[in-house]
């Protein structure tokens, strides 16, 4: 019984949210992003997000500037090693204008996922319409959005895990309805 509890508690951090959604009409759950280009960090050519189809992907749009983000990023990593890279691939999305400052956050605390720039914001706030940080998009294989998540979670519980691996075998009845 203690561990259903555990769970529970892991699942309301991941999805029960208080802070408020932004005001968006661009995202919208059981739609496909909208096409997009990532900038590669490290200077190699950009991907597209439809790069990553057959994966549930887990992007978390982030910036140095943010205290939460910053806090998020190594739980995010754990989150990174812990799965299966065949099924699920985790991405940052920085909104910075200095991609030197935040190849040097990631080295420093040892952040390797996938990271893109977004310098401008052209990704985060105008093709997303997201001007709240953190922000996470848990994205379906098919590239449809099953959740998005205003504001820092814990993701390296196991129970997480095993909601994402629920997520990916298409079982969504474990999500809590948008607000």
């Amino acid at each position: 019984m203690r561990a259903l509890g555990v769970g529970l508690l892991c699942l309301g951090l991941l999805l029960g949210c208080s802070e408020p959604q932004p005001s968006t009409d661009k995202l919208e759950v059981g739609q496909p992003l909208p096409p997009m280009t990532l900038q590669r960090l490290d200077g190699a050519a950009a991907d597209r997000l439809r790069d990553y189809r057959g994966k549930l992907v887990v992007m978390n749009l982030w910036a140095t500037w943010c205290e939460p983000c910053r806090r998020e990023m190594p739980n995010l990593q754990q989150l990174s090693d812990t799965l299966d890279a065949d099924r699920f691939a985790v991405i940052g999305v920085a909104q910075d204008e200095d991609d030197h400052l935040v190849r040097e956050y990631l080295i420093d605390k040892g952040v390797e996922f996938a990271h893109y720039i977004d310098a401008g914001g052209a990704i985060t706030s105008e093709r997303l319409g997201i001007r709240l940080f953190p922000y996470t998009l848990l994205i379906a294989p098919d590239g449809r959005l099953i959740q998005s998540i205003p504001g820092a979670r814990e993701w390296h519980h196991p129970e997480v895990v095993d909601l994402l691996e629920q997520l990916y075998a298409g079982d969504y009845s474990q999500l809590q309805p948008e607000r």
